[in-house]
């Protein structure tokens, strides 16, 4: 663990001296002078520990509901219900995201609040271990109040990162940032599993633990938070454009077809992302700790993945690096089918993993380059407000269709899996060629990316390796 600590905090000062050299440039969206940098350096070093507090709280609280509902003997379409009601409220509200900025007069206190309150959600949903009666119904409820408040972190936040850290600096320092959340996650949650592996006939007393828990390290995450380096002088412009203009203008922009093919992904993924847990746990009635050594084989791919995609992506350009990453998913809930030895199903998590890695973190940075700093906010919102209804749409039709369609090798799960993983194909191939990508970068052919993802090098040595950190001009309308 000491040599992991040493290990990171000498990444971290790699990426301060990068940041140090960019406010020496005035290429960049987020140039600074040097006082704000060194500000900028304590904020990010405190970001770093606020993620891995928070990667604690999803290890403990976030990845466990699902599971609790199991324990509670929900039937099919109310765990279809507990995954996309909440995701549809989540998207509702982020429409007010901007609004509530200027209710607040700053990002940073939006961010404070409901970071608190989204953590002391977990202090009812604990309670249920205790009552009788309705408690399916009751989990929908908190758990929609539980999306709701991180539904309206995310663009306040997400703004405010995106300023403070240089776009050519992005990749590296957020898989820096997931790779810590990603290893907290993972021994959180593979602690829980034991727990609650020991505790089976008693499992519900351990789900109150785990969320006991869940509160204590998001507390730990909120006082992280209150470093949060909110620049000032950058407030958010005024942005006309009404939601019905938004939506009229996706097929038109760049950034706007981008956002389609993430909500058509959501909600394809959606499908049958809600039911990996109820096929373990109530089909091939996995233990707890076999469900938790699953998961955290997804997790610890992740962990060693995502400094590759990170430093590609600064390199070879977010797009590139998410469509390779696109390419992988759709074949994710198919490789379930073919057994249920878990020692294979560890296999298919650890390349889950690894897929999921890219997704996610170039997905966010994309997004990042493509929209304007004076905006942001607002666009943010306007995203999550499209890929939570995505989401929620996709799982509540995975709910209502579980039980109604015939089976595969004995398991209705299993046609969800299939159905959507030929939607993810459908996704990729019908919406990514219409994305460009958005900011300069170097050339790299297909070989050169392959050997560069796996930790060779390029095989044409000549490539430089400096990066620039110019982005073209945003669209208008995006």
């Amino acid at each position: 663990m000491r040599s992991l600590h040493v290990c990171q905090r000498l990444k971290l000062r790699v990426i301060f001296v990068a940041l140090s050299e960019a406010a020496n440039t005035h290429h960049s969206e987020s140039h600074f002078d040097h006082s704000t940098t060194e500000r900028v350096k304590k904020a990010l070093r405190y970001s770093a520990a606020e993620g891995t507090a928070y990667g604690a709280f999803v290890g403990l609280g976030d990845h466990y509901i699902v599971a609790f509902a199991v324990a509670l003997q929900t039937d099919s379409l109310l765990i279809g219900v507990l995954c996309s009601v909440p995701g549809f409220l989540a998207a509702l509200v982020q429409l007010c995201d901007a609004w509530l900025v200027r209710v607040f007069k700053s990002r940073k206190r939006v961010v404070l609040t409901f970071a608190l309150a989204q953590g002391l959600t977990f202090l009812p949903m604990l309670s249920l271990v205790f009552v009788e009666g309705g408690r399916g119904w009751w989990l929908v409820f908190f758990a929609s109040l539980y999306s709701i408040f991180g539904a309206l972190i995310s663009p306040a936040w997400g703004s405010i990162m995106a300023e403070i850290v240089p776009e050519n600096l992005r990749g590296r320092y957020f898989s820096l940032r997931g790779r810590l959340s990603t290893l907290a996650t993972v021994a959180t949650f593979l602690v829980a599993g034991i727990l609650m592996n020991f505790l089976v006939k008693g499992q519900l007393w351990g789900f109150a633990v785990l969320f006991g828990a869940a509160v204590l390290v998001r507390l730990l995450s909120w006082l992280f938070l209150t470093r949060l380096y909110e620049r000032r002088g950058r407030a958010e412009e005024a942005c006309h454009m009404g939601a019905r203009e938004f939506v009229s203008a996706l097929p038109s922009t760049n950034l706007g077809r981008y956002m389609l093919f993430l909500f058509a992904m959501s909600f394809a993924v959606n499908i049958a992302s809600p039911y990996f847990t109820v096929y373990q746990l109530r089909d091939l009635k996995f233990s707890y700790l076999t469900f938790a050594v699953l998961e955290t084989a997804s997790s610890l791919a992740m962990v060693f993945a995502i400094t590759h995609w990170g430093r590609l992506a600064d390199r070879a350009g977010n797009f590139k690096m998410l469509a390779l990453a696109s390419a992988l998913i759709p074949l994710v809930p198919l490789l379930w089918l073919l057994g249920t030895n878990p020692i294979y199903l560890g296999l298919v998590q650890i390349f889950s993993g690894f897929a999921w890695s890219g997704f996610n973190l170039c997905t966010v940075n994309y997004l990042y380059d493509a929209t304007a700093s004076g905006q942001r906010t607002r666009y943010l919102a306007y995203f999550n407000a499209g890929n939570g209804l995505a989401t929620g749409v996709g799982a509540m039709l995975g709910g209502y269709l579980a039980p109604h369609l015939p089976t595969v090798m004995g398991y209705h799960t299993l046609t969800l899996f299939l159905i959507s993983g030929i939607a993810r194909g459908a996704v990729t191939v019908i919406f990514l060629p219409q994305i460009r990508e958005v900011r300069k970068v170097s050339k790299l052919s297909a070989t050169e990316l392959f050997h560069l993802l796996t930790g060779g090098r390029p095989i044409n040595r000549r490539i430089s390796h400096r990066r620039d950190i110019r982005v073209h001009p945003h669209e208008p309308a995006a």
